[in-house]
């Protein structure tokens, strides 16, 4: 049985690695579509297709959502978002008023699940790559989720975090809440270490070829880390079915993280409530452009 699966974040490193195993183990016919700003020069598999994706803007994820479930393609099977930035930049506002990380490894992550749900295959796994080991609801400042007046890189990386772990709760619940025969599985996962050569975006020059070597020492390859992730994930999914348990955090080794926080349905709610606010607030500014 053919899949269709999209890799957002899929041009390259750890997506791209992802990308290609998910190519390479499809049965024949299937479709994988990669997404980011530019086209790999090399596509190994005739079963890739690229489509170019902005993910820093809310409203051009709108525009691709639209023309994807427009395009009246088979559903999603699995939805992998690996979008991310490496870099010391303070905070940074797009067009739309978002920090460009937090819009990168959080918000724009959101808006491509709530726009393809109604894609989604009714058993797809949906995996969003970022740190699903080290988030908390005590790492969160309630009163500023959107980091305007508390911001640092540390604490976007912990409202990144954090907000990634109470959204995959939140879309089990919902899931569950509404009582139909949906086993989408949704998953947070911590890479790890990995050799994805992110580290060009921050080092200087003369740091990057002692980096390089350093990194295929101490570091794990893209390769082996999307191997992990991916089987991971769907063990994980599995075992969740049995208990009717519909999300998973997972390490660098693919295991469940079992001492997890499970968020309460206020602290999941106020969350996402944030969310769609934001979302909203940056989508309703195209519409107003569009207008006038």
């Amino acid at each position: 049985m053919s899949i269709r699966a999209l890799v957002v974040g899929g041009t390259g490193g750890i997506g791209f690695a992802m990308a290609c195993r998910i190519a390479a183990s499809s049965p024949p016919l299937s479709s994988i579509i990669i997404s980011g700003r530019n086209k790999p020069a090399d596509m190994p598999y005739a079963n890739m297709e690229f489509r170019p994706l902005d993910a820093t803007s809310m409203r051009q994820i709108k525009q691709y959502t639209t023309a994807l479930k427009a395009s009246g393609s088979p559903k999603l099977s699995l939805l992998v978002m690996t979008q991310g930035i490496m870099t010391m930049a303070g905070r940074t506002e797009t067009a739309e008023g978002i920090d460009r990380k937090m819009a990168l490894h959080y918000y724009g992550r959101q808006l491509l699940i709530r726009e393809l749900l109604p894609i989604l295959a009714e058993d797809a796994r949906v995996i969003l790559v970022y740190d699903g080991w080290l988030g908390s609801p005590n790492k969160l400042i309630w009163d500023d989720l959107g980091l305007k007046t508390h911001f640092s890189l540390t604490k976007a990386s912990d409202h990144c975090m954090a907000m990634g772990d109470a959204m995959v709760q939140y879309w089990a619940a919902r899931q569950l809440r509404e009582g139909n025969t949906n086993t989408r599985h949704f998953v947070h996962a911590w890479p790890g270490g990995v050799n994805s050569g992110l580290l060009k975006e921050v080092l200087p020059w003369y740091l990057q070829a002692p980096a390089r070597v350093l990194g295929r020492l101490v570091l794990t390859s893209p390769d082996a880390c999307a191997e992990r992730l991916l089987r991971g994930a769907e063990e994980r999914a599995v075992e969740g079915r049995e208990v009717g348990r519909f999300w998973s955090n997972i390490d660098n080794k693919g295991r469940l993280l079992r001492n997890k926080a499970v968020w309460t349905e206020e602290q999941m709610n106020r969350v996402a409530d944030h969310t769609w606010e934001t979302l909203d607030a940056a989508l309703a500014g195209d519409q107003q452009t569009t207008l006038s």
